[in-house]
């Protein structure tokens, strides 16, 4: 469903929001709210879908932290905010030993049977790889990390114990990570001779290098390089003298 975006940033685009009839949502201490099984769940059951709307990361950062905190990033510089008011397919918890991992970028399945009464949980680790949501983690499951973090998906037991079930956006992180490299002599020349006829795309060859992201857009390159927001924006405009001090690390350090 598409209706007009928020703070002229995004087009609107609202993902339905989903619990399994199988499940329901309860009020519970200390995390708040859970998602527990009402009958048996069998392997492989979707179970939830992550619903809400559609926003980059500029407007993502304008809402308040509770409706953030129920939210899902789907790639780079895009989340599914969750909806203004709780709604059931919000209410699935963090576990470091969960029983349900990602089918897509916003459907989660039951990994094996659940058992009626347990807890429908998920590694946030498996569906994103920014700083909006980290805690301190009380799962209390045996291999509890103690904190999750938008780091996790680095953690090499992670991607081998994860590897089917990521999230497409963290699995082309997890690949990108293994293609990256620095800028070789031949390839800073190459940005340097071409800046000044076209300086974004000449900009565009050389960070798909140094982010390991051959096929990504300037926009997503974007959001990859640059943690600062403003900056974000200044790049996305063009703005010629970010552009030019991009550039010149790219040249300088040959490097990210």
């Amino acid at each position: 469903m598409y209706s007009g975006g928020h703070a002229g940033r995004d087009r609107r685009v609202d993902v339905r929001n989903y619990l399994s009839p199988l499940a329901e949502a309860r009020e519970i201490a200390p995390k708040g709210f859970g998602s527990f099984a009402v009958t048996p769940i069998p392997m492989g059951t979707i179970v939830a879908t992550f619903g809400g709307t559609i926003v980059n990361r500029i407007n993502f950062e304008t809402y308040p932290l509770e409706q953030r905190s129920r939210s899902i990033q789907i790639d780079v510089d895009q989340f599914v905010l969750g909806p203004e008011l709780r709604e059931p397919g919000d209410s699935i918890n963090h576990s470091c030993l969960p029983n349900c991992g990602m089918r897509n970028a916003t459907q989660l399945i039951a990994m094996g049977p659940i058992a009626v009464g347990e807890e429908l949980t998920y590694d946030y680790a498996t569906s994103d790889t920014s700083d909006y949501d980290e805690f301190e983690c009380a799962c209390g499951s045996d291999n509890c990390r103690g904190r999750v973090s938008s780091n996790d998906w680095k953690l090499l037991d992670l991607q081998t114990r994860y590897r089917q079930i990521f999230s497409p956006y963290v699995q082309r992180k997890i690949r990108a990570s293994q293609l990256v490299r620095f800028l070789t002599k031949r390839d800073a020349e190459d940005l340097v001779n071409n800046y000044d006829a076209d300086p974004q795309q000449a900009l565009v060859r050389a960070l798909r290098i140094v982010t390991g992201m051959p096929n990504a857009s300037w926009r997503s390159l974007v959001a990859q390089v640059s943690p600062d927001l403003e900056h974000r924006e200044f790049l996305y405009g063009a703005d010629q003298s970010s552009l030019d001090k991009l550039a010149q690390h790219l040249n300088e350090q040959r490097s990210i």
